[in-house]
């Protein structure tokens, strides 16, 4: 299902202990693992009128060969095919354009743990791969960013696809992560949580009569997907919110305790193509469980 994988690397604290979470991934079918390392262009020093050097690059180039070999090492001593690139320019638009080069069928854009004044994701580079690709992209929450001893981490990577929370709101673009969800059948999943949260607003403005029938449509919707999930192989269980869509979605995920959440990223916004979605953005930003976005062709027209 995710032959080819992409894992752009920074050579950063948790690199590597990412890069062991990713060869689970050989369950889904994965064979090969592109490690990509791109030297940010505005960082390098910069000349007036001549923009940065040759000898710079050179510089940090070698300096990228010496760290990349360990990676590679690593890859290969999991029984993956490793292929190494170094590229010089801006991270998401290198990261996407060598996925299409490569015809890879999976991103991995880590995300580190941020304090009170770190990063911001929106502008982030995992922000923007996610809202420009059409990839879909697997988004790893390495327990010891919070502060979990190694044990727990070595765990949490074994059981990655052991269970799994589907949200869906019906939409399109859900039922083409569903798609996905099925095709991880083989990875060793266990139990399948779907989750539906209604918006706590707009139900309030609903009369009692209005607010049952809009639950008892939900319920039955659930049942249908439980079905559908429970034909392909799957044991499943239903959970029905009333509140908001990304804060409750975190709360269920630690709730049924879950090792991935599959989720489809829609590609709305205030201004088609520069917001995806807000609920698939928020759990990705605050979620401390691995998440894997779907971009398929409805979700990328905001079906």
């Amino acid at each position: 299902m995710y032959k080819k994988i992409l894992y752009p690397i920074k050579f950063e604290e948790f690199s590597l202990n990412i890069l062991s979470c990713v060869a689970n991934f050989k369950k889904t079918g994965t064979t090969e693992i592109i490690l990509l390392h791109v030297i940010d262009v505005s960082k390098l020093p910069m000349d007036k009128y001549e923009g940065y050097s040759e000898a710079d690059v050179k510089r940090w180039t070698e300096i990228a060969n010496i760290k990349m070999a360990e990676a590679e090492d690593f890859v290969k001593s999991t029984g993956l095919k490793a292929k190494s690139r170094i590229e010089v320019g801006v991270p998401y638009r290198e990261i996407l354009r060598v996925a299409k080069e490569e015809n890879v069928s999976l991103i991995v854009s880590g995300r580190q743990k941020k304090w009170f004044l770190g990063e911001i994701f929106i502008g982030s580079n995992t922000d923007k791969i996610i809202r420009y690709g059409d990839f879909p992209v697997y988004v790893p929450k390495y327990p010891a960013m919070f502060d979990v001893d190694k044990e727990a981490c070595e765990k949490f990577c074994e059981r990655l696809f052991k269970k799994v929370l589907y949200p869906t709101d019906w939409s399109d673009c859900a039922k083409e992560a569903l798609r996905y969800l099925k095709g991880l059948k083989e990875a060793g999943v266990e139990e399948v949580v779907v989750a539906h949260v209604m918006n706590e607003e707009s139900m309030k403005l609903q009369p009692p009569d209005k607010f049952e029938e809009f639950e008892r449509l939900d319920i039955e919707k659930l049942e249908a997907v439980k079905k559908e999930i429970e034909t392909a192989g799957f044991r499943v269980k239903t959970r029905l919110h009333v509140g908001k869509a990304g804060s409750d979605l975190i709360k269920i995920a630690r709730e049924e305790d879950v090792s991935l959440i599959v989720m489809g990223a829609h590609g709305k916004g205030y201004v088609e193509g520069i917001l995806w979605g807000s609920v698939s953005r928020n759990v990705v930003e605050y979620s401390d469980r691995p998440v894997l976005l779907i971009k398929g062709i409805k979700c990328l027209k905001g079906e």
